[in-house]
C-alpha cells in the first residue's frame, strides 16, 4: 500500500490575509458514516459545514453490513424484549469498553443509543423488529434483530438481561450501502457542500498552533473517474486481492500527486477528522502491530481504501496524541454455519482454548494467542456434514458468508480421521492430548456440569460420532482470511471529542470521530457498536463545534509559512 500523502502542518500567520478557495464554520474530513453524522448534526445546529472525501465519500461505513448497536429502542419493545439502556451498559462493560472510554462516556453512548438510532431512522433509515435467535455472524433476510456478540453466554447474561441489540437495516444483503446513502441524502439535503475526490495533505494553523482549515489536492473533474475506478479494487470482503488492490492504491495515490491541484479550505470554528483506522497502512501495521504484519497479505483488512491512516497523521501531526494503536480487531469466523459452534476449538498440543459459541472477535484474538497461531476446530462426521449443507443456504449473504466457509472447509486444509489419534497425527498434534480433551468434553457435556469455557447448555453435544474431522483455523490461514480492523486512534476528549495531545491539553480547532479516534471499540467489539460509535462521536463532534463562538481574528501581516 501506498504511504499516504498528508505533510507538517501549513503555518500561517493572518488568517484573513489567505487566498482561501472556500470556507464554512466546519470542514470534515472524510466523509464516511462519522463524517456525514457530523455534517448533518452541525447542520441542524446551525453551521455551515464543508465535507471533503479522497474519494467518493462513503468509506468502510458503505462497505459494512450497516449493523446499529442500541439498547432499548422500539424495534426491541415490538419483538418483545424487555430492554433498556442500564442492561446495556452493564453488559458492554463486560465487553472491556470502560477501559477504552470510562465510565460516563459509556454511560452517554448507552443512554443516547436509543435517540441516535432514532436519529438516524428519521434520515430515511429503515429497521425492523423480527429476531434471530441462532448463533450468527449476520442474519438472514427478514431477521433484522440479533445478538451481534456475546449477550447469551452464561457468564455475560448473569450480570445482564441478554437482548439482541444489533439493529439489521430492513434491505436483503448487506445495508451498508443504503445507511449510507440515507445519511448523504440528509448531509446535502442541509447544504453541506461535499468536494469529493480531493485527499487532505495538511492542516492549516495559525500563529498560536490552532486549526483553522485544511490544504486538499483536488483532483480535476477528467481524474475523478479513473480515480474511483482504482478505489473500487479494493473491496473489504473480497479474499485473495491483497496485493492487486496494494497496485490500485498505489496508483491512486501516484495520481494524486500528479494531477492533484492544492486548495486550501478555511474552517471558522474548527476540523474534524473522520477519515477511518490504518488497516490499509502497512507501515503503520507493522509499526504497531509487528506480529500480525507477517501475515500482512493473508488478513481480510476491513474497511475502505481510505483507511490509510492519513487521517490520524494529520492529527499527529498537528500535536495530537494517539491511544489504544495496540489494540485490534481481529475475527476468525466460525458461524455460519450454526453447527460448528459444537465443536471444539483446540491448538496444536490437543488443549482446548476458548468458547466455540463467542463472538467472533474474541475467537480470533484466542486463536492469535496459542502456540504459533495454530487452532483446529474438531468436529464429529454429523455435524461436519451438517456445516457443509447449512453453508450452502445462505441466502443473499452467501458470497460473504457461505462461501468462504466452503473454501476454508475443502480447500484450507481440513483433515479427516477414523480414528482421534489418526486425525491427530494428520494434524501435528499431541494424540494423547487431543484425546484426553475431546474425553474431557464429552464427559461435561454428557453431565449437568457447566462448561470451563462458558458455553451455553444448549451448544454442549460430545463428539462421538466418528470418523472426525478437523477443520484449519490458524490465524495465518490464507483460505480462511482472519477480518482485521483497527480500532485505536487519535486522542479525544469524551464530552467534545475535540483531539487532545499527550500531556491532555487542547489541539484548538482539531476534532476527530470514527475509527480516526480512540472510541467505544478500541479495547473490546461487538458487531454493530462500530456505526453506533461513528454517528456517537460524530454527532458529539458536530455539536460541539457548532455551539462554540468562532475565534476573532485580526489582519495583522500576511505571509504563509
Amino acid at each position: 500500500m501506498a504511504k499516504n500523502n498528508s505533510q507538517e502542518p501549513l503555518r500561517i500567520t493572518d488568517v484573513d490575509a489567505v487566498e482561501w478557495a472556500d470556507e464554512a464554520d466546519i470542514v470534515v474530513v472524510g466523509f464516511g458514516g462519522a463524517g456525514a453524522s457530523a455534517a448533518i448534526q452541525a447542520c441542524d445546529d446551525g453551521a455551515t459545514v464543508i465535507a471533503v472525501d479522497r474519494f467518493a465519500g462513503g468509506g468502510a461505513t458503505a462497505y459494512s453490513g450497516g449493523v446499529f448497536y442500541a439498547g432499548g429502542t422500539k424495534y426491541l419493545r415490538d419483538a418483545g424484549y424487555d430492554d433498556n439502556a442500564d442492561e446495556m451498559y452493564k453488559y458492554l462493560s463486560q465487553e472491556g469498553l470502560l477501559e477504552a472510554v470510562g465510565p460516563n462516556t459509556l454511560r452517554r453512548f448507552c443512554d443516547g443509543s436509543n435517540d441516535d438510532i432514532e436519529w438516524v431512522a428519521k434520515l430515511g433509515v429503515n429497521y425492523g423488529g423480527k429476531a434471530f435467535e441462532e448463533k450468527t455472524n449476520y442474519p438472514p433476510d427478514g431477521y433484522y434483530l440479533y445478538y451481534t456478540g456475546n449477550e447469551k453466554m452464561p457468564a455475560f447474561a448473569a450480570n445482564a438481561k441478554p437482548a439482541p441489540r444489533g439493529h439489521r437495516v430492513a434491505v436483503n444483503g448487506f445495508g451498508g450501502a443504503v445507511y449510507f446513502d440515507k445519511l448523504k441524502e440528509g448531509a446535502l439535503a442541509r447544504g453541506v457542500k461535499l468536494i469529493t475526490h480531493a485527499p487532505v495533505t495538511r492542516l492549516v494553523l495559525d500563529s498560536s498552533n490552532a486549526v483553522v482549515g485544511v490544504e486538499v489536492g483536488a483532483l480535476p473533474e477528467q481524474n475523478k473517474e479513473q480515480h474511483q475506478k482504482l478505489y473500487k479494487v479494493l473491496h473489504p470482503w473480497r479474499p485473495f486481492n491483497s496485493k492487486r488492490a496494494m497496485k490500485a492504491a498505489q496508483a491512486a495515490a501516484d495520481l494524486e500527486k500528479q494531477a492533484a491541484k492544492p486548495q486550501l479550505l478555511r474552517a471558522r470554528k474548527g476540523v474534524v477528522i473522520s477519515t477511518g483506522g490504518y488497516n490499509h497502512s502497512p507501515q503503520m501495521f507493522e509499526q504497531h502491530h509487528p506480529l500480525l504484519s507477517k501475515h500482512y497479505h493473508k488478513l481480510l483488512r476491513l474497511g475502505s481504501m481510505g483507511d490509510d491512516g492519513s487521517g490520524i497523521q494529520l492529527g499527529l501531526a498537528a500535536g495530537g496524541a494517539t491511544e489504544r494503536m495496540d489494540y485490534i480487531g481481529i475475527a476468525r469466523t466460525m458461524v455460519p454455519p450454526e453447527v460448528f459452534a459444537h465443536g471444539i476449538l483446540v491448538n496444536e498440543n490437543g488443549e482446548r482454548f476458548f468458547n466455540e459459541a463467542a463472538y467472533a472477535m474474541r475467537i480470533g484474538i484466542g486463536v492469535m494467542q496459542q502456540p504459533n497461531g495454530k487452532a483446529w476446530l474438531i468436529l464429529n462426521n454429523r455435524d461436519f456434514w451438517s456445516g457443509v449443507k447449512s453453508s450452502f443456504l445462505t441466502g443473499s449473504n452467501f458470497l460473504i458468508w457461505g462461501l468462504p466457509a466452503l473454501v476454508n472447509i475443502f480447500f484450507g486444509g481440513t483433515k479427516k480421521g477414523r480414528t482421534l489419534a489418526a486425525l491427530a497425527k494428520k494434524i501435528n498434534v499431541d494424540p494423547a492430548g487431543l484425546e484426553r480433551t475431546v474425553a474431557d468434553f464429552n464427559a461435561m457435556a454428557s453431565s449437568d456440569k457447566k462448561d470451563p469455557q462458558g458455553k451455553m447448555a444448549s451448544l454442549l453435544d460430545p463428539i462421538v460420532d466418528a470418523p472426525y474431522y478437523a477443520v484449519n483455523f490458524p490465524t495465518d490461514n490464507s483460505s480462511a482470511p482472519a477480518q482485521i480492523m483497527t480500532t485505536g486512534g487519535l486522542s479525544v476528549d469524551g464530552d467534545t471529542g475535540i483531539v487532545k495531545r499527550a500531556d491532555g491539553t487542547e489541539v484548538e480547532g482539531l476534532y476527530a470521530a470514527g475509527r480516526a479516534a480512540a472510541g467505544i471499540v478500541s479495547n473490546g467489539f461487538v458487531s454493530g457498536l462500530t456505526i453506533a460509535d461513528t454517528v456517537f462521536s460524530g454527532r458529539r463532534a458536530g455539536r460541539a463545534i457548532a455551539n462554540k463562538q468562532s475565534k476573532p481574528y485580526s489582519a495583522t501581516q500576511t505571509n504563509i509559512a
